[in-house]
């Protein structure tokens, strides 16, 4: 018994786990991470953050500088990003983005059910609302407005999807109605989690930018921790890292260890990291992944945005047979940065080449959408390119294609022909 108890508190870091301990481990690290808060009501994926807890707590304190809070109904893990994205913002399950709307009656409808009690109608969260509103003239918080009605609906409706607010009775629909009426139930537990940073924290705040701020550490082991925690926050959200992406800390401390932290991320997470010479990549768990969206994937814009990349790393073989040469983009001074920020421009003329061939070979097999508003379909396929740092458009419409790009070559095989043998690779 002494034995087990003295293992138990040994064990509070992934290295220290056995092989058969670890992969019910990544995977509550991997619901942490996906959905950094989770309830009673998320079954299995609270259960085994629960069992793990006091582990997850340390990785997470020690390889990425995460605060992780557990409660009996509610887990909430505090991330601090190593920088600003568009592509972070809250989404519903249907996939739609919460607007500017819908983050104000986010915050209001969470500061409404701050007041005692365990259940709340719906007419009184507004009256709560309208109440805290009141004598800030620049919120202009008005629940005649059907715009401002269907944002409180989309704020309720993420709270309920991530169990601080479930609907006992009614439906959350009819919050758009006038006369709509639900009672809710709260969990308390993780309303609080959601309300972490005090008035006094956010006197300081002038921007968005100030909350990923961190003032740097006055010693060079406390310089170090932290650059290493932002190198380690970057590969779980960023599709990949090269020497660009980082600061100077980050490049002096913590790169010439990327081996060494990219195993510690991988023994976290479960998950594979592709060392290259232009930089590092996270390849996400099949069955249970962090993001909420991968490529390739299974669906019609995936299907040919692979087929676009493809085209244009054809493209840039070409100019390269021919003596042409892609120009090669190194916008850093920093000889450190010149290697990670090396990417190849396409013209918007070229681009609009492959494309063109893309269409003209497969365009028959996209769907009837993309067959119908094919500038669209691009668009999507461009943005997808973009999410995963694979091809970035500039103002010109000239396309600069990542090294990692190449990771995705495909090969291309119309249904009921035998494909030609590959050249050797010797």
């Amino acid at each position: 018994m002494l034995l087990a108890n003295l293992r138990h508190m040994i064990a509070r870091l992934a290295v220290h786990l056995g092989p058969h301990e670890l992969p019910e481990f990544q995977r509550a690290a991997r619901c942490l991470l996906r959905t950094p808060l989770l309830t009673a009501s998320s079954g299995e994926d609270f259960r085994v953050v629960r069992r793990w807890e006091p582990v997850l707590r340390k990785e997470f304190e020690q390889k990425l500088g995460y605060r992780l809070d557990v409660s009996r109904s509610a887990a909430r893990l505090l991330r601090r990003p190593a920088s600003l994205s568009a592509r972070r913002g809250g989404e519903l399950e249907s996939g739609r983005s919460l607007n500017r709307w819908s983050y104000v009656y986010l915050c209001l409808t969470l500061a409404a059910i701050e007041q005692p009690g365990h259940q709340v109608l719906a007419s009184e969260l507004v009256e709560r609302i309208v109440q805290a509103a009141r004598g800030h003239d620049e919120l202009r918080v008005d629940f005649n407005e059907y715009a401002q009605r269907r944002a409180f609906r989309d704020a309720v409706r993420f709270l309920g999807e991530h169990g601080v607010l479930s609907a006992r009775d009614g439906s959350v629909d009819s919050l758009v109605s006038d006369d709509g009426q639900v009672l809710f139930d709260i969990d308390r537990d993780a309303a609080e989690m959601c309300m972490v940073a005090s008035p006094s924290i956010l006197r300081e705040v002038e921007s968005v930018e100030d909350f990923v701020i961190e003032q740097p550490p006055a010693t060079i082991d406390g310089r170090r921790r932290v650059a290493r925690h932002r190198l380690n926050r970057r590969m779980i959200d960023q599709p990949s890292v090269t020497l660009a992406d980082l600061d100077d800390d980050e490049v002096e401390l913590a790169w010439r260890n990327r081996r060494r932290e990219a195993e510690n991320i991988s023994r976290l997470t479960g998950c594979s990291i592709e060392l290259r010479r232009e930089g590092l990549a996270l390849i996400d768990h099949a069955q249970h992944p962090i993001s909420g969206r991968s490529f390739p994937s299974h669906d019609s814009i995936s299907h040919a945005a692979l087929l676009a990349l493809d085209a244009l790393i054809d493209a840039l073989a070409a100019m390269d047979g021919s003596g042409s040469g892609a120009e090669v983009d190194a916008a850093a001074d920093d000889e450190h940065r010149r290697v990670g920020s090396i990417s190849r421009r396409i013209t918007a003329t070229a681009a609009q080449s492959c494309w063109t061939h893309v269409v003209d070979t497969y365009g028959d097999r996209f769907a009837k959408a993309a067959r119908e508003d094919p500038e669209t379909f691009r668009a999507e396929c461009t943005d997808m390119f973009d999410a995963f740092g694979l091809v970035r458009v500039d103002a010109d419409g000239d396309h600069h294609v990542a090294a990692f790009a190449a990771r995705f070559r495909a090969d291309a095989t119309i249904a009921g022909t035998v494909p030609d043998e590959p050249d050797s690779l010797f």
